[in-house]
């Protein structure tokens, strides 16, 4: 009977070491394969942290019950930077802003303690300006106009958002309110100038031609008519006929 119980117990213990050290294994594969999961998703966390935000210094534009704070963050070397007058701030304050990347403008009414985004969504802005519309005599008159230049996407696709991508207008009152875009989708808007006695904008833009997501020598250029008191994507100056005949090549 002894000998009986030796063999079945000897026969036993093999099975138990097996099953132990298998239970073992399991375990450190179960353990090593947690952290091979959690560390890659630990490294993105990481590196797609956002940056801290950031608030530029109060803006008061001149007849307006309204105030303005940009809001952004101060950008990488990889960030575009935001493009301002510099009329808007001292040079102290210029100097610091030009190192935000703004991604939407607060309006605060400074009577009715009402505040807004200019922005339904957030985009880049490159650049914004105030500006007045004038009487026939070059008088400042009421009128007083945001403009704004947003990048709404990485056109060219090079992995950073910035004046090589496309490049939109857009125009808000001074209160912040009856945002306009006022120039078309898929063109980069180069320059623009007012034409305050006649309350007119006049923008120059790329258009992207030939559909290869650049905007180069190799693209049409419109330039681009829109009244202040009713702004909107004005008509091209270039009409088509006149630009079928610029197009055609001189032999010299």
């Amino acid at each position: 009977m002894n000998g009986h119980r030796f063999v079945k117990n000897a026969a036993i213990l093999p099975w138990r070491r097996y099953a132990i050290a298998s239970l073992l294994c399991a375990l450190s594969l179960a353990c090593t394969g947690t952290v091979n999961r959690k560390s890659p998703l630990t490294t993105a966390n990481a590196s797609d942290a956002e940056p801290n935000i950031s608030y530029g210094d109060l803006i008061f534009p001149q007849q307006s019950d309204y105030f303005i704070i940009p809001v952004g963050f101060e950008g990488d070397e990889r960030s575009s930077k935001s493009r301002f007058s510099k009329d808007i701030y001292g040079d102290s304050a210029y100097d610091r802003m030009s190192l935000m990347t703004i991604y939407n403008l607060i309006f605060h009414n400074r009577r009715t303690g009402e505040s807004h985004l200019l922005l339904s969504e957030n985009r880049l802005i490159s650049s914004f300006q105030l500006i007045n519309e004038e009487n026939a005599e070059g008088q400042a008159v009421k009128n007083q106009f945001v403009f704004i230049e947003v990048i709404p996407e990485d056109t060219n696709q090079d992995g950073i958002r910035d004046r090589q991508d496309a490049v939109i207008g857009y125009i808000a009152d001074a209160s912040g309110k009856n945002l306009k875009q006022i120039t078309p989708d898929n063109t980069q808007l180069v320059f623009w100038q007012i034409d305050k006695p006649l309350g007119v904008l006049l923008l120059k833009v790329v258009q992207d031609t030939n559909n290869d997501r650049k905007f180069t020598g190799e693209d049409d250029i419109s330039f681009i008519k829109v009244p202040l008191n009713n702004p909107g994507i004005g008509p091209d100056i270039i009409t088509p006929e006149m630009r079928q005949q610029i197009n055609q090549r001189v032999k010299l």
